[in-house]
């Protein structure tokens, strides 16, 4: 398998959702990313023990979305030798990640000028709620607060007669907004290599938030307005365009922009051949738009999902029923493409893949999230650390993740 991050080191000092879940589009790129946890743990391996998102089987299924491909290390940089471990890992990495707040990192003297003193070359990442300026840069943010409400998400995705703001999944805006940060870590990475200078890179919640409504901010920026809904059934747009609903109460999305071409197998398609050759023009067609719409939604709504589909690709036509995540799971070109990796320690587990392949390969879940500094003895051997020098930072609280004696195995 094509691994274009591999031999790329990244040490991930970040929690919950958004920073981590960009350090795990990096290892599933190749890179080898050590996780480091306080010894107190990540406060997102709780977010499901305390009822914040709903049980499956046992499973940390979001722990496990955001630290797939890692190998993790529990350890206080608190202490004296703590600090010297931290250390140690930032001259061996080509890339930092955190999420730490400014005030955070000038406690923890983990700024970008404490860092680059230690490795030049290093590619320092952060990402935080509203931005690295300003009095907000000291605030902090989840995807709740600054990609869903502050980024207008929220208010743009709830219809205006509604009594109640539409909800918002879990990670909404954490798990793109990693992406993003995952994209500026590699193009950081061609700067640093090209001039062996290092760089910081910075993603922010309220901008990923911005980029992903670009047309309603460019609009709004022209007018002072929101963007006005799309009204799909007044008529002011093709009637190949638009929401429908069908018998069996599946709602249906049409979306062919090139009416010339769509017009005839879409007629076909409904069962309304007559229409084909009345209006065989573009210039006869659009002053009947509005009767269009009605014509279509009663055809759609007089037959059934099992029976329109077919009909639909037959013909050609560009479209798509409304899916729940059960059925995009078991969508053929998901599996095909395996969009839905197979988690190697939970059996059952599908966890979607970054949204990047390389040479026409599938990506893989090489290595389960690690469990609480489950590889801290391994990267400090890494590290050049002695099993005794290894056993007293253990003795003093330093690090955590001892793993268990094998009942065949006596390390004394």
């Amino acid at each position: 398998m094509n691994l274009p991050l591999s031999g790329i080191k990244v040490v991930d000092f970040s929690e919950h959702g958004f920073v981590p879940s960009g350090a795990a589009a990096l290892a599933d790129w190749g890179a080898d990313v050590v996780k480091i946890e306080r010894l107190e743990g990540d406060p997102m391996r709780s977010v499901i023990r305390n009822g914040l998102s709903p049980a499956a089987d046992g499973v940390d299924y979001l722990f496990e979305l955001a630290n797939r491909n890692k190998r993790g290390i529990a350890l206080d940089v608190t202490k004296p030798a703590g600090r010297a471990v931290f250390e140690r890992l930032v001259k061996w990495a080509d890339v930092y990640i955190t999420n730490q707040l400014p005030r955070v990192r000038r406690k923890l003297r983990t700024e970008p000028d404490d860092l680059f003193a230690l490795n030049p070359k290093l590619v320092f990442a952060k990402g935080h709620g509203q931005g690295q300026r300003g009095d907000d840069a000291e605030a902090g943010g989840f995807d709740s607060v600054s990609f869903w409400s502050r980024g207008g998400m929220g208010h743009m995705l709830t219809d205006p007669d509604a009594e109640k703001l539409v909800g918002q999944r879990p990670a909404l805006g954490d798990v793109p907004s990693g992406m993003f940060l995952a994209g500026g870590v590699c193009a950081a990475l061609v700067h640093t290599l090209r001039t062996g200078k290092g760089c910081v890179v910075d993603t922010s919640l309220l901008n990923s938030a911005m980029w992903t409504l670009g047309p309603d901010m460019a609009y709004s920026s022209i007018t002072g307005h929101e963007m006005p809904r799309a009204n799909l059934t007044a008529g002011t747009m093709s009637p190949l365009v638009g929401v429908h609903r069908t018998k069996d109460s599946r709602w249906l999305m049409l979306s062919m922009l090139d009416e010339e071409r769509y017009w005839a197998p879409t007629c076909r398609a409904l069962e309304v051949p007559e229409l084909i050759d009345r209006y065989p023009t573009a210039g006869e067609r659009r002053p009947h738009w509005p009767e269009f719409v009605p014509i279509f939604a009663s055809r759609i709504s007089s037959v059934n999902r099992d029976e329109l589909e077919p009909r639909l690709r037959a013909e050609g036509c560009i479209f798509s029923f409304f899916a729940s995540p059960p059925e995009v799971l078991a969508d053929q070109a998901v599996i095909d493409n395996g969009y839905a990796m197979a988690d190697p320690m939970h059996p059952k587990l599908r966890l979607a893949a970054a949204p990047v392949q390389f040479d026409d390969q599938l990506p893989a879940v090489r290595r389960s999230a690690p469990t609480q500094g489950e590889h801290t003895v391994e990267v400090l051997g890494e590290l050049g650390y002695s099993e005794a020098e290894i056993d007293a930072l253990f003795a003093d609280d330093v690090i955590g993740g001892r793993p268990t004696p094998s009942p065949t195995k006596d390390r004394s």
